[in-house]
C-alpha cells in the first residue's frame, strides 16, 4: 500500500532498481580507482607528504566522485547497493594503503597473505610517529601517548573516508527517477513570499486547481525568508517525447538560503519542508504554468490561456519600472579589483600576523635581555629589555584588538585610496566618492558567501540613497546602478556565518535588493567594505538595517 504524505497523496518512492549492465562496469572502475589511489596514498606516506586527515580526505573525495558517477550513470536507485559500493571503495582505499605498505615492507610473497594485514596495522600503530616534518630527529621514537594517538587517527580517518566515499552515492539514489523513460528527473525551483506556504499545502490537500493557479500568480521573492517550490519532471516532458510521466512538487519554508555553490540549493537551504515530492495530478499541471513554462508541451496550452480557462484573474499590476544596470566605460572599468590590488590587500591582512610574530619576538628578546639566565644584566641592557617588553606588549594588544574588530583595516584603507584615485579619473559621477552620505560597499554574489577566496566581491564602489528622487545609486569598479524604488521588489537583510561551528565563527549581514530588469528579476547582495572582525557583527547588522529601513520607506512612497 502506498504511503500518504501531508496532503494525502503518494510521494515519490524510489524503486530500488539498478541498470546492472551499466552499473557493474562503472562500479568496477570506481573500485579499481580506489585501489590505485591506495597505492598513491602509501607512496605519499613514504615520501613524507602524508598529512593526517588532509591527504586521505582529499583522495576519498575523488573516490566518492567515482562512486557518484557509477550511481548516476548506472541508474542505481538502491541505497543499500550504493552505500555498499561506497563502503567497499572506501575500505579498499584506506586499508589498501596499509596493504601496499605491508607488501612493500615484507616483499611480494606477502601479497597473497591478506591475513597478515591486521598484524601489520597493529605494528604500524605501535611504531608510527605523528610529527612535524621539521621537528628534531630524536622525536622519531614512539611513546605510549603516540601509540594511542595512532589508533585515534586510524579510526577517525577510516570513518571520514567511508563517509566521503559513500554519502554522495547514497544521496544520489534519493533523486526522483522516471521509471517509464529510464532517466533521472530534472528540477526547477521558484520562490514566493513566505506567508503563502501553508496555502500551497491546503490547495494540494483539497485538490483545488483554481486556488493552486491563483497561488502561482503571486509575486516572487528571492531573499529569505520565502516559500520555495521545486518541480521534479522527466526530461521527456520538456522535449515532447512523452506526455504522461509523473510530475512531483515540493514546498519548503526557507529561513536562510543555501551558502556557496551547492548541487541542490533547494535541499541545502535552511528551513521547514512542508511537502516533499508529492505527486501532481494531470489536471493540476496547467495551474503550475505561470511559474513553470516547461509544462506547456505537456498541457498543450500557455499560462495566459490556462488562467483564462480556469477564470483566474491575474492581479492588476502597475507598469513595471526597471533598474538601470550599465557597465562602466571600458576606459575606466576594472581598474580596482585587479590581481595586483587583491594580492596587496591580502598581504596587508597577513600583516597582522607579522605584528603578532613581531610582538612575541620583542617579548622574548626583551625578557632575555632584561633577565638573562646567567649573570645579571647591566642597567642599560635591563632598561633596553624592559622597553622591548613594553613595546612588545603594546604591539600584541593592538594587533589582537585589530584582529577581533577590523582585521582588514589596512587592506580597506588601501583599497579605498585606489578607488578614489581611479574614480577621480572619470568625467562624470553617479555617486561622488567624496560625498559624506556615500557608503563604501561591495557586491558579493550569493555563491561566494562564506567561500575562502582571494576576493569574494564581484564589484566595489560607493552607494548612495537619493531620498528626493527615490533612487538607490551605486558607482562601482565595473558597473553603475540606478535603481528607482518602484523597481525594487524586495529589500531584506540576510544573515550568514563564516566558519560556522568553530571558535572563529563570524556573523555577517548582507542587504539583498531584488529588482526588476528587462531581462527578468535580478538581485544585488550589498555589504559594507571593511570592518569584518568577529566583534563588529552588531555594527554590521545596524548598518544593514538602517539602509533597509530607508529603502523600504522609499518603496512605500513610490
Amino acid at each position: 500500500m502506498d504511503k500518504k504524505n501531508e496532503v494525502g497523496r503518494s510521494p515519490f518512492q524510489t524503486s530500488g532498481k539498478i541498470n546492472w549492465v551499466r552499473f557493474i562496469p562503472l562500479a568496477a572502475l570506481a573500485w579499481t580507482a580506489s585501489a590505485g589511489l591506495a597505492v598513491l596514498l602509501f607512496f605519499l606516506f613514504l615520501w613524507g607528504f602524508y598529512f593526517i586527515f588532509i591527504v586521505p580526505l582529499i583522495v576519498s573525495l575523488a573516490v566518492g566522485g567515482m562512486v557518484l558517477l557509477a550511481v548516476q550513470k548506472g541508474q542505481c536507485r538502491n541505497r543499500l547497493v550504493a552505500g555498499l559500493l561506497g563502503v567497499l571503495a572506501g575500505l579498499t582505499l584506506y586499508l589498501g594503503y596499509y596493504y601496499v605498505g605491508m607488501v612493500y615492507s615484507l616483499g611480494m610473497e606477502s601479497a597473497v597473505h591478506v591475513e597478515f594485514l591486521p598484524t601489520y596495522i597493529a605494528f604500524r600503530m605501535q611504531t608510527d610517529v605523528i610529527k612535524d616534518e621539521h621537528s628534531p630527529r630524536d622525536e622519531d621514537r614512539p611513546s605510549g601517548r603516540s601509540k594511542v594517538m595512532n589508533w585515534v587517527v586510524f579510526v577517525g580517518e577510516l570513518a571520514c573516508v567511508l563517509a566521503f566515499s559513500s554519502m554522495g552515492g547514497i544521496r544520489r539514489t534519493r533523486k526522483p527517477y522516471c521509471e517509464k523513460c529510464q532517466s533521472w528527473m530534472n528540477r526547477e525551483t521558484t520562490r514566493f513570499k513566505p506567508e503563502i506556504g501553508p496555502a500551497f499545502v491546503e490547495a494540494l490537500r483539497l485538490g483545488a486547481v483554481q486556488s493552486l493557479a491563483a497561488l502561482f500568480t503571486s509575486p516572487s521573492k528571492a531573499a529569505a525568508p520565502h516559500t520555495a517550490v521545486a518541480l521534479d519532471y522527466c526530461p521527456s516532458l520538456k522535449s515532447g517525447r512523452s506526455t504522461d510521466c509523473t510530475v512531483y512538487m515540493s514546498v519548503k519554508q526557507v529561513t536562510e538560503n543555501a551558502k556557496g555553490a551547492t548541487f541542490d540549493a533547494f535541499e541545502s537551504a535552511k528551513g521547514q519542508m512542508l511537502i516533499r515530492q508529492t505527486r501532481i495530478n494531470p489536471e493540476e499541471l496547467a495551474a503550475l504554468l505561470p511559474r513553470f513554462s516547461v509544462l506547456e508541451t505537456v498541457t498543450g496550452t500557455t499560462a495566459a490561456e490556462a488562467l483564462k480557462e480556469m477564470q483566474v484573474e491575474v492581479p492588476a499590476e502597475k507598469p513595471l519600472v526597471y533598474a538601470d544596470i550599465r557597465p562602466v566605460d571600458p576606459q575606466f572599468a576594472g581598474k580596482v579589483l585587479t590581481t595586483k590590488t587583491k594580492l596587496i590587500g591580502t598581504a596587508l591582512v597577513l600583516f597582522l600576523f607579522l605584528m603578532f610574530a613581531a610582538s612575541f619576538a620583542l617579548l622574548i628578546f626583551g625578557g632575555v635581555t632584561a633577565y638573562p639566565t646567567a649573570g645579571g644584566a647591566s642597567s642599560v641592557a635591563k632598561l633596553s629589555g624592559l622597553f622591548m617588553l613594553g613595546l612588545g606588549a603594546v604591539f600584541l594588544i593592538i594587533s589582537f584588538l585589530v584582529t577581533l574588530t577590523r582585521p582588514d583595516y589596512f587592506a580597506t584603507r588601501y583599497l579605498l585610496g585606489v578607488v578614489r584615485r581611479e574614480f577621480a579619473r572619470r568625467q562624470n559621477f553617479l555617486v561622488n566618492p567624496n560625498d559624506p552620505l556615500a557608503h563604501f560597499v561591495q557586491i558579493i554574489p550569493r555563491e561566494n558567501w562564506g567561500k575562502l577566496k582571494l576576493e569574494d566581491a564581484s564589484d566595489v564602489g560607493f552607494l548612495r540613497l537619493d531620498l528626493e528622487q527615490g533612487e538607490v545609486l551605486f558607482e562601482g569598479d565595473r558597473e553603475y546602478y540606478r535603481i528607482p524604488a518602484a523597481a525594487i521588489s524586495s529589500c531584506e537583510v540576510e544573515r550568514f556565518v563564516s566558519g560556522e561551528g568553530s571558535h572563529g565563527a563570524t556573523t555577517h549581514y548582507r542587504l539583498v535588493l531584488e529588482m526588476n530588469r528587462p531581462t527578468g528579476s535580478w538581485e544585488a547582495p550589498i555589504g559594507p567594505r571593511g570592518g569584518s572582525g568577529k566583534f563588529r557583527s552588531k555594527k554590521r547588522l545596524k548598518w544593514a538595517q538602517d539602509l533597509e529601513q530607508q529603502i523600504k520607506a522609499m518603496m512605500l512612497k513610490s
